[in-house]
């Protein structure tokens, strides 16, 4: 505050910085780790290198090995609508757990994906990193499997070894079927390769055209030719009730995306589009109100945190993420006495209580169809 008593009388002019408003965090920026052909000095190992197009991958890592995934997936992702990614080389999956500590240090990474890594142990490794982080999602291959629904097959072993309580991690299956790149021209020669880093770029296709909101489902896999498995409806519906998101062919169409679902055992963090939502609000927030930090603790602050978060959840409802007739309808902003009372505010800290009311994806959409005479109507059910 300035000391006005000792200034002469009159008019006085004070610069402030006001609450800003809150920009959205990015969404769609995964770590593809693995295995490159190019020689990696052990130095290098684990270390993310951050990539904007396939060329400069090329460049830096080498080309494809059809016995490997990784360059498969970046591909994959690229084609699919990606534009940066983080590469990360590691030796073998031994490297893993080195490759996931360096992400811990690469705050705008929102996805993480290990393309082939099928072991659920390793698997539940990066489970763990991405809800430790708080703010990233998982994308796991599931195992290559002809017998997708027995109980003691590849795939069932997988998924009973898989739990994200609070929805970080998305399982897909089956692998997909693209064309080999080192056969020669004219040649219809295949290969089969797991899907995530396809799924990657799918997910932040979905996120640029449609927001984080959007299930990235009911989406194309370009590059994709074919599946290794064609599912029917009753298999799919097993699958999805635990939790496995479906590569589907339909006629007449190219491979699609067709589960929306995370690797928990409830209903709160069931849908992908969810999760990343919170996650994604979560992320906004705390970068936005940085501002905050070392400011009194006084109604000053709390009006302008509740102004600042309050204008960038409108602006979320008004993308359609929320559900509601009014912002009013859709989310809450509670800053007050009871959150911050004396003994909280005694502790430099400061509770801001956020409710949201997320759209969840159309995941089975019904139509009641019947014989219409002119006057009554006769519905099947």
């Amino acid at each position: 505050m300035v000391d006005y008593e000792s200034k002469a009388p009159g008019v006085y002019i004070e610069e402030i910085t006001p609450a800003g408003p809150i920009a959205g965090a990015g969404t769609s920026t995964p770590a593809l780790i693995g295995t490159v052909v190019a020689a990696v000095s052990n130095d290098a190992l684990g270390v993310p290198v951050a990539i904007t197009n396939w060329t400069q991958y090329t460049t830096v890592f080498g080309g494809f090995d059809n016995t490997l995934s990784l360059p498969f997936a970046v591909r994959g992702f690229f084609d699919n609508g990606g534009s940066f990614c983080y590469v990360v080389p590691i030796k073998d999956s031994t490297g893993l757990p080195a490759a996931l500590d360096r992400l811990t240090r690469q705050p705008d990474v929102s996805l993480v994906a290990v393309p082939g890594l099928v072991d659920p142990a390793l698997q539940a490794t990066v489970i763990t990193h991405c809800e430790t982080m708080g703010d990233r999602f998982a994308i796991l291959d599931g195992a290559l499997d002809q017998l997708p629904l027995k109980n003691d097959g590849p795939l069932q072993k997988q998924r009973a070894g898989l739990l994200s309580k609070n929805g970080f991690a998305g399982l897909y299956w089956p692998w997909i079927v693209i064309r080999d790149p080192a056969a020669a021209a004219g040649s219809t020669a295949t290969l089969a390769k797991p899907p995530s880093g396809h799924i990657a770029g799918v997910f932040a296709r979905s996120d640029g055209q449609r927001g984080v909101h959007k299930a990235p489902a009911n989406e194309p896999l370009r590059g994709a030719l074919d599946l290794t498995y064609k599912l029917n409806d009753t298999e799919q519906g097993a699958l999805n009730h635990g939790g496995i998101n479906a590569l589907r062919m339909f006629p007449g169409r190219p491979p699609l995306v067709w589960g929306a679902r995370t690797l928990t055992d409830g209903t709160p963090w069931r849908y992908v589009n969810v999760r990343r939502l919170f996650s994604y609000v979560e992320d906004s927030i705390q970068s936005g109100v940085r501002w905050a930090v070392f400011e009194p603790n006084n109604l000053a602050l709390w009006k302008g945190l509740e102004r600042s978060i309050t204008e960038f959840l409108t602006r979320v409802w008004q993308s359609g993420a929320l559900f509601g007739r009014t912002p009013g309808e859709a989310f809450y902003v509670k800053i007050d006495d009871e959150l911050n009372p004396a003994p909280t505010r005694a502790l430099g800290q400061v509770i801001v209580e956020i409710g949201l009311a997320p759209v969840r994806p159309a995941e089975y959409v019904i139509a009641r169809i019947g014989i219409w005479d002119g006057g009554a109507r006769v519905e099947e059910g």
